[in-house]
Order: C-alpha cells, then sequence, then structure tokens
C-alpha cells in the first residue's frame, strides 16, 4: 500500500490531527508515498466533491464520490459530460444506492458503481455509561432530555425542520434541551444556525434559544463519540445525504434515532430499531438538472420526538439493540471487506 494527499477541495480547508489515537495517527503518517516504480493493481481515490475520473497509470482507479442529491453538476465532473468520456478503468465507489443513482444516471454501467457502506471503529463508538453521565455533567444536561443532531447545518440536512419541531415538543417538554454540534472550521455551521433561528417566529425562536447548546469546534472521534452518548434522542430530519454518518455513529453508541424515511439511512437501519420520519420525494430546490430531494413530515417529526421523551425506557432498548445492529454489520472491518472484495475480487476482474 502507498499513500498520497490530494488537495483539499476549498483552499480554507486545513488539516489537522488529534481526530484519531496518537498510535493510529502516527501509522497514517508513516504509510510510504508511491515510488515511481511502483505500479499498483488498483487506485483508491478519496475526493468525493470532484472524484478524479483520469486514466490510472496502471490497473484501475476507484473514486470514491458521493452525490447526495443524485445529480451531478459541473462543479462535480468539471469538463466531462458524461460517463462515455470516462475509461473503463475507471470505476465509482459510493456510500449508498440512494447515491449511486447520480452516477448510473450519468452513464456509468452498473458494474463500475460499487456501494461501500461507511462503517464504525467499534472500540470508539460504543455505549459508554460512565462517559455518558460524565459528558452530561460538563454539559450541564444531567437532568434534560436531550435531542442532539450533527452536521453541516445546511439546508439539506433539514436544520429548519428540526428548529420548527422542537419549538412545539419543548411546549410540552419544558426539560428539553437541543444540542446541535456544527463543523465551523469548514463549513459557515453557525452561522446558518443563527440564520435559520432568526427565520421562526418570535416564541419559537425564544423557545428554542433558551434551550439551545451550540458546539462547532473540531472534536476527536474519541470526544465525538461521547458527545454522541450524552444525548437521549438523535435527530436527523435530512432532505438530502450520501450517507449519512452521525447517524451510524450514533446507533452504534445505544443513542434511540429519528431520520428521515426513504434515503440512504434505510439502507443501513432497522425499522423496528429506529424511527423514520415520513417523507416525501421531491425535486430539489437547491440543486440543478432535477436533484432528488426528501421533505420530512414536520408533524410526524414532532410526534416522533415526543414519543421519544414520554418513553424513554423503550427508547434506551431500542437504542442499545440498535448498537449491536451497527457493531455486527457496520464496523471499519466489515466495511473494508465489502471495499476489498470490489476492487480485488477475481469476478470484479
Amino acid at each position: 500500500m502507498r499513500f498520497a494527499d490530494l488537495p483539499f477541495f476549498r483552499e480554507s480547508w486545513k488539516s489537522a490531527r488529534g481526530i484519531f489515537s496518537a498510535i493510529d495517527e502516527d501509522v497514517l503518517s508513516a504509510l510510504r508515498a508511491p515510488e515511481p516504480s511502483f505500479l499498483p493493481e488498483a487506485t483508491f481515490t478519496l475526493r468525493p466533491e470532484r472524484p478524479d475520473f483520469s486514466a490510472p497509470s496502471t490497473g484501475r482507479r476507484f473514486a470514491f464520490a458521493t452525490a447526495e442529491f443524485r445529480v451531478l453538476t459541473a462543479a462535480n465532473v468539471g469538463s466531462v459530460r458524461s460517463a462515455a468520456e470516462v475509461p473503463a478503468s475507471v470505476h465509482v465507489v459510493t456510500p449508498s444506492r440512494w447515491a449511486a443513482v447520480a452516477y448510473e444516471r450519468f452513464g456509468f454501467p452498473p458494474e463500475r458503481v460499487h456501494v461501500v457502506p461507511h462503517g464504525v471503529d467499534p472500540a470508539v463508538f460504543r455505549p459508554r455509561p460512565r462517559s455518558r453521565a460524565a459528558m452530561r455533567d460538563s454539559m450541564n444536561v444531567r437532568d434534560a432530555f436531550v435531542y442532539l443532531s450533527v452536521g453541516a447545518m445546511t439546508w439539506n440536512k433539514g436544520l429548519d425542520v428540526l428548529l420548527a419541531a422542537f419549538a412545539r415538543v419543548a411546549e410540552a417538554v419544558p426539560e428539553a434541551r437541543l444540542v446541535l454540534k456544527g463543523a465551523d472550521s469548514l463549513y459557515r455551521s453557525r452561522e446558518l444556525v443563527r440564520e435559520v433561528l432568526g427565520d421562526l417566529p418570535a416564541r419559537d425562536r425564544e423557545n428554542v434559544a433558551s434551550r439551545l447548546i451550540y458546539e462547532g469546534r473540531t472534536l476527536s472521534a474519541k470526544v465525538m463519540a461521547a458527545f454522541l452518548r450524552a444525548a437521549d434522542c438523535y435527530v436527523s430530519p435530512y432532505r438530502a445525504e450520501g450517507f449519512n454518518m452521525p447517524v451510524l455513529e450514533a446507533m452504534a453508541c445505544g443513542v434511540p434515532v429519528i431520520c428521515t424515511a426513504g434515503g440512504p439511512t434505510d439502507e443501513f437501519t432497522d425499522p423496528a430499531l429506529v424511527d423514520r420520519i415520513r417523507s416525501r420525494l421531491q425535486t430539489s430546490l437547491h440543486a440543478t438538472d432535477g436533484g432528488d430531494a426528501l421533505e420530512p413530515d414536520l408533524d410526524h417529526l414532532v410526534e416522533l420526538m415526543l414519543d421519544a421523551a414520554r418513553n424513554r425506557d423503550a427508547a434506551s432498548a431500542r437504542g442499545a439493540l440498535a448498537s449491536e445492529y451497527a457493531h455486527q454489520r457496520f464496523t471499519w472491518d466489515a466495511v473494508t471487506d465489502i471495499l476489498w472484495q470490489a476492487m480485488f475480487s477475481p469476478t470484479r476482474q
């Protein structure tokens, strides 16, 4: 194995250490760059915003790519007009069937589009009652019912739906708190929260703001897992996602989950273990060429959030079973096996 960094998609993005354990980061840092004589059988490139569709020097290229709205724009593919212009030695790896539709629409044959789900490190993302209690104490939410949502806070994450729903939930559950984890080093998450909060009616805005906790810093995987465990319920009323990694991480930590039905989360959740928000498929207003999005049902979301708060023991029991489900199917080892089969199985040659 050889490794080389690709340029960041945006100039403002910077390298960060401390995400993984020191041992893991040392192992990653020690990976060798390819020598001029190195002839790979397979090249795997990770730059989903604009995947590398150029022909590899040897073997086959597997370009990781994802498309939240199931459509590819010029920002994603540059001057390439269709997959007919992409060499046959280039394949796509994408984390969900939902996203795979975009590449098939672009003209990639199905045998060159490989769905490889994301996975979690089960040593990090797992239930830990002591860690949960300590984090809740540090956040001063020991006696609260905590709803949590993680993401860029962009339109496709459904933040406006979540805040509108929480305003109604807070009327019935005064001890409720909403914790939002943004990504300020990559996106304008904090500003987007302020904008959406400002669009609420005055009474709703007051109800939400007085119960809102925002965290936008970059956290290590270990701290992120503790942050997830502090929640009583993870909520993701998304409109479009390529996969939705925080949902899987919350499941692995044993946190009860509410997420939109009809999207990629259907592919790695069990409806008996996760509450799914009714939704309708619509053409997105935030993508060109007829991109797809889901519109989650606000009333149903309120109903599910209230049920989680009023039936905490039942929700916790489902969360524990969802953790076992995630650990059985979506660990790093499990999903690496799927990737390996896609790249090196004799039937794929």
